[in-house]
């Protein structure tokens, strides 16, 4: 059945508070793109062009919403100096941070001689990705680009652990680093959005499954805020996304200034509460059920959350809480988008 609107259409009577036809759809389709074209882990993380290849081929057989383009969250800490391993069939992972410890992080970002740096890595790759998908595509479909927040990054340029005892210990050298980090996010998001994309700022480390809500409150809300406070200058509408727990720190998030926000662990009726007033929802059916689920039961448990989700007063996106799995069967994730479109129709003028 051919539809009223157009993905692009419709996100942008999401985002000016007018009704559209359907609830958006929005299955965190990231690396899922590389296993479901046969491409290897490897060669879709280091080339932009089979990154963006991958997500419009994806996008085209499942019908979702939005072109994602991410692999993972340290390839901001990798452009300042961190080191990691691309294996064949993995995604990246953090071998050497760019620093040991905090005293080493101190003397660096306090040295007279201390510069900005250049910043280097894979983000070519984003930026490769970006051009692909939005010459091919954006006309109908809005690209998304997922960005790492200040404090997810942060914690991949020093050893994590030390990284999480510095916020009780060294909490002055933390925000030194994480001022650093935020430079860093703002002159790399500020690439993309002229590239065309719109970014995601996503802090999947600044979670209640690690931070409680008053190390939330200094250590991740301030660089948020001013990531989405830059954003704004581009006149976007600036989506936040937080894995995990939210349970505490929802009621906070909007202080962010995020236009729209996408939770994972909690439950989408306390979100509504907290949030829906404030902000626009996404979310956050989880992945496991998604994975190792059958179809029938997938599309009673999305229906569910779509009939709960439509009742945000500002306006609901139907997504998973995470990246989708790469063992999804793709029967499964079918089913996600079936029942969304199935019962998420508003009463839209057909004329």
């Amino acid at each position: 059945m051919s539809e009223i609107l157009t993905p692009r259409e419709r996100f942008g009577l999401l985002v000016i508070d007018e009704v559209q036809d359907r609830v958006p759809v929005l299955p965190l389709l990231t690396s899922y793109a590389a296993v479901f074209c046969g491409v290897p882990l490897r060669a879709y993380y280091t080339d932009g062009e089979t990154m963006a290849k991958c997500q419009l081929q994806a996008r085209e057989f499942f019908q979702t919403d939005f072109i994602s383009i991410f692999s993972e969250v340290g390839i901001i800490a990798e452009a300042l100096g961190s080191e990691y391993v691309y294996p064949e069939d993995d995604l990246p992972f953090l071998s050497r941070p760019k620093w040991c410890n905090l005293d080493e992080v101190a003397k660096q970002l306090t040295s007279p001689a201390s510069k900005e740096e250049s910043l280097a890595g894979r983000l070519r790759v984003y930026l490769d990705a970006i051009e692909y998908a939005y010459e091919a595509i954006a006309d109908r479909v809005p690209v998304l680009a997922y960005i790492p927040a200040p404090f997810t990054t942060a914690q991949q340029l020093v050893e994590p652990e030390t990284f999480l005892l510095g916020l009780m210990e060294s909490p002055e050298v933390v925000e030194q680093l994480l001022s650093y980090a935020l430079k860093a996010v703002i002159s790399f998001s500020g690439r993309v959005i002229r590239q065309g994309a719109l970014p995601i700022l996503v802090d999947p480390l600044a979670s209640g499954s690690v931070l409680s809500p008053a190390q939330y409150l200094q250590f991740a809300l301030p660089f948020q805020k001013a990531v989405v406070d830059f954003w704004h200058r581009y006149d976007l509408d600036v989506v936040l996304h937080i894995c995990g727990d939210t349970t505490g720190i929802i009621s906070l998030m909007p202080a962010t200034g995020a236009d729209l926000v996408s939770v994972d662990k909690i439950d989408l009726e306390q979100a509504l509460t907290a949030a829906g007033e404030r902000v626009r929802l996404i979310g956050n059916f989880d992945t496991s059920d998604l994975w190792l689920g059958t179809p029938p039961v997938i599309e009673a448990q999305v229906e569910k959350m779509v009939l709960s989700g439509k009742g945000c007063p500002r306006g609901y996106v139907a997504a998973t809480g995470c990246e989708v799995p790469l063992a999804t069967p793709k029967e499964n994730l079918m089913a996600f988008v079936r029942a969304v479109k199935r019962v998420g129709g508003y009463d839209f003028p057909k004329h």
